[in-house]
C-alpha cells in the first residue's frame, strides 16, 4: 500500500502570498512544484470520472487536482483541490493514495509558455457514489466538458500513459488489499488455497503495469516520453 508520510520539524507556520504572474513565472523556471491529484473512481473502481481540460500544461483529458500549499499533507491538499475544482466536501481519510509521478511539461500556461514546467505529484484515488457525482460542479473556464469513462476504455484509449498508470495502480492496490483480507488479521487459518489466489493476483497485477511500459519499448525505471500530437500520443525514447 503506498503512502505520503509528513514529518514536520520544528515549529512550521506557513506564510501563503500570491505572487505576480512575472514572478511566479521565474519561480516556475527555478523549482519542481508539488501537486496532489485525484482520480475518481467509482465505487467499484470500473470506471473513472475525468476532465477534458483546456489549459496548459495537459489541454486534454487529466486527473482533478492541484498544487500543495507549504505544510499540507498531500490527502489535505487533495480535499482542498476536489473543493476547488468540483464544489465537493469530503473528509481528507476518504483519500487513498496510490502513487507518486514525477511530471515533465514541455508547455505551461503562464508565459512564456514554452518554458514549460515540472511537477511531482501524489496521486490519490476517491471512490465516489451517484449522489456525489451527480452534484459535482466543474468550472467551465478550465474544462471543455467531463464524463466517466470504462477502465477499459481508458487503458486500451488514446490518454496520457500517466491516466493508465494510475488505473493499473487502483487495481495493484485493490490486489494487495484482497491479499491482505485473506491472510487475515490473526493469520491464514489454513485458508492457504485463498491466500496463493490473492498472491497470484498481487503478481499478475504488478506483471501488468510493468508489460505496460514494455510494450511501448520502456524498462520499468525509463522515463516514459510522450507527445500529444493531432489528438494522439507518440511515444519517444529518452536518450
Amino acid at each position: 500500500m503506498q503512502r505520503a508520510p509528513q514529518f514536520i520539524t520544528g515549529e512550521f507556520t506557513p506564510h501563503y502570498c500570491f505572487l505576480p504572474d512575472e514572478e511566479y513565472s521565474r519561480a516556475l523556471d527555478s523549482i519542481v512544484k508539488a501537486c496532489s491529484d485525484v482520480l475518481i473512481c467509482s465505487s467499484d473502481s470500473s470506471k473513472v470520472f475525468l476532465g477534458r481540460r483546456k489549459v496548459e500544461p495537459q489541454p486534454d483529458w487529466w486527473y482533478i487536482g492541484g498544487r500543495a500549499k507549504p505544510g499540507e499533507r498531500p490527502e489535505d491538499a487533495a480535499a482542498r483541490n476536489v473543493r476547488r475544482e468540483l464544489g465537493l466536501d469530503l473528509p481528507p481519510s476518504r483519500f487513498e493514495v496510490v502513487g507518486n509521478y514525477s511530471f515533465v511539461w514541455q508547455f505551461r500556461e503562464q508565459p512564456p509558455q514554452g518554458n514549460g514546467t515540472a511537477d511531482l505529484s501524489t496521486i490519490h484515488r476517491i471512490a465516489l457514489d451517484d449522489e456525489e457525482a451527480a452534484s459535482a460542479a466543474f468550472d467551465t473556464a478550465e474544462y471543455h466538458e467531463t464524463r466517466w469513462w470504462g477502465t477499459d476504455a481508458v487503458l486500451a484509449g488514446e490518454f496520457h500513459p500517466a491516466l493508465k498508470r494510475a488505473i493499473r495502480d487502483v487495481r495493484a492496490a485493490d490486489a494487495f488489499r484482497k491479499l491482505r483480507a485473506a491472510v487475515g488479521a490473526e493469520g491464514c487459518d489454513g485458508n492457504d488455497a485463498a491466500v496463493a489466489t490473492a498472491a497470484r493476483a498481487v503478481v499478475e497485477e504488478a506483471d501488468a503495469r510493468n508489460g505496460a511500459a514494455a510494450r511501448l519499448g520502456f524498462g520499468p525505471d525509463d522515463p516514459v516520453a510522450v507527445s500529444f500530437v493531432g489528438g494522439k500520443y507518440v511515444y519517444r525514447k529518452v536518450s
